[in-house]
Formats: structure tokens, sequence, C-alpha cells
């Protein structure tokens, strides 16, 4: 009987213990979880431009380095066009010879021309016979013939020509968009083949969020659902959002090797179906996003790539 009340709080406090986490979870549960759908598999995301080269060739220039900004038209590759401007030498000599063909063509079709005018007027007077009248009108067929392959051998040493220039136009690559060098894949002096990038270039002015939610939490997730954010860079904002697409397919569909269940080995995994998510109190990057509460906060800065947490308010 005296051990009985020292047992009595040993008891109780664990209980205590044990009730005080139960209502803290479901408190936590009721304010912050109950009527959302959120995931950690989220991400700032964008367009990347990559600036390739349509011709073979020797970078002999790389203007701008990673990091840098570039603007639409701005000059960023050169490459070597030594072959190519003795390409367009010969092609300009290649094009003055078929020139120079039609014109001798055109004299061949004119002394033709006034040979059988000659000839007819003596056939009928009946100076000259029937064959040396049908050898001048077959001279002036001929030359006539003569004349229309010189003229296309000067559209086609023509064409070859611009075929040239234009290959001479392309060893100088210009941005097709403004924004930022995020990689630079090839260094001064490397080959680069048709369609190898040379440089990446993100626009940070147009960033959203991308989320990769479970196929199970898609039915609650409707177009202009209000999102909280949370950047892993900036832990202590919260930035708002609204949802503007939810994607027509799992994200697997676009892996590598996607799987196919046809062997009868399945195994059910969840899918996760991208969600794309605009920013709006961080319209641009570099931008001071100001706080709830309507008081500015240090710069913030959004990178393609950065961690992100989202939660989505359920509507309805």
């Amino acid at each position: 009987m005296n051990g009985s009340p020292i047992k009595r709080p040993r008891l109780l406090i664990p209980l205590l213990f044990v009730i005080l986490c139960a209502a803290l979870t479901v408190t936590y549960w009721a304010v912050f979880l109950r009527g959302s759908v959120s995931t950690d598999d989220a991400f700032v995301d964008g367009d990347p431009t990559s600036i390739s080269s349509k011709i073979p060739g020797r970078t002999t220039l790389l203007s701008s380095a990673e990091g840098d900004s570039v603007r639409p038209g701005q000059l960023l590759v050169r490459l070597d066009d030594s072959d190519l401007r003795a390409q367009v030498a010969q092609g300009e000599a290649a094009a003055e010879l078929a020139r120079q063909s039609v014109a001798l063509a055109q004299v061949n079709v004119q002394k033709a021309q006034e040979d059988f005018d000659r000839a007819a007027t003596q056939f009928r007077g009946g100076i000259v016979t029937q064959e040396q009248y049908d050898h001048a009108r077959r001279a002036l067929d001929l030359a006539q013939a003569q004349a229309k392959v010189a003229q296309a051998q000067e559209a086609n040493a023509q064409a070859q020509l611009e075929v040239v220039r234009t290959q001479l136009q392309n060893t100088e690559i210009v941005a097709p968009a403004g924004g930022v060098i995020a990689r630079r894949w090839v260094m001064p002096g490397d080959i680069v083949q048709p369609g190898q990038p040379i440089y990446t270039v993100y626009d940070l002015q147009d960033l959203w969020i991308t989320a990769n939610f479970e196929e199970t939490k898609l039915a609650s997730i409707r177009l202009g659902s209000p999102v909280e954010i949370t950047l892993t860079a900036y832990p202590r904002r919260k930035f708002r959002g609204k949802v503007i697409l939810i994607g027509a397919a799992a994200a697997s569909e676009f892996s590598l090797i996607p799987a196919n269940n046809a062997s009868g080995n399945f195994t059910k995994v969840t899918q996760r179906v991208p969600v794309k998510i605009e920013l709006e109190d961080v319209p641009a990057t570099s931008l001071s996003a100001p706080h709830r509460d309507g008081i500015s906060g240090p710069t913030v800065r959004l990178l393609p790539g950065m961690s992100a947490e989202v939660k989505i308010r359920i509507q309805g």
C-alpha cells in the first residue's frame, strides 16, 4: 500500500506524453495537412535553348562564358570559314563562266537564226536545195537547245554559289532568344558536328515549378488551385502560385526505357504525373520577393533545377 502512490505518477507521465503527441499530430493534420495535397518531388523548371551548329567546323570564337547574359541576335560562336571562302571564290568563278557561256550561246542562236532566214528566202526562190534548207533549220534548233543548256548551267552554278554563301553565313551562330548561359559544352578549337550542343541558354525571366504528384492525388488537383511553395534555397520564405497545367501522361512514359508489363512479371508501382505551377509573387528572377506580410526580403534568385516543396489547396 505504501508503494501505490509512487507508481501512479510513473504511469501517468508516459500516458500524458502519449496523449500530448497524439493531440499535436491531430492538430498538425487539421491545420496544415487537411484539405491539401503535397509533395517534395518538385523543382524549378524552365525551357532550355540549345545553341548548336548547322554545319561541321572548328570553333574559332566562343564569345560568352557560363553565367553570362545574352540578348537575341548576339554573336555567340564563330566557326573557321577559310574553306568556305575558297569555295565561294570557286563558285563565283564558275558562275561567271556559266554567264559567259550563255552569252556565247545567244550569239550562236542569233547567227543560226540569220542563216535560217537567209536559207528560207533562197529556198523559196529556188536557189538552194531542200537539203541545205533542212541543215539550216537543224542548226537553228541545235543552237537554241545549246542556249537552254547554258542557261540551266548558269542557274545551277548560281544555286551552288548561294548554298556555299549560306553555309558561310552559318559559320556565325547568334542567340535565337535572350537568357543566361547555363552550360558551355565545347572549348575554342573543338570541332563540332551539326546539331551538337555548344551552349545551353535558360530564360530566367520565364520559370515555373514542376511537381511530380502521385496518381492517387490527382483527383483532388484542379487547374487554378492555389499552391504554397517552399524552396530549399529559401526555407524561411513562402511563395504563392497556382496550377496551370496537369500533365497528359505519367513521367515514366518519357523515360529512356519505358516499363513494359506485358511479360507477366508485374509489380504495381504508383506512378507520378507532372503538374506545372506558376509562381505568382516572384514573376522574374533577381527580384525582391515580398513576404506575405508585405515586407520585402532579400533578393530571390531562381535557377532551373532548384528543389522545392509544394502544397496544393484542395478546392471542393
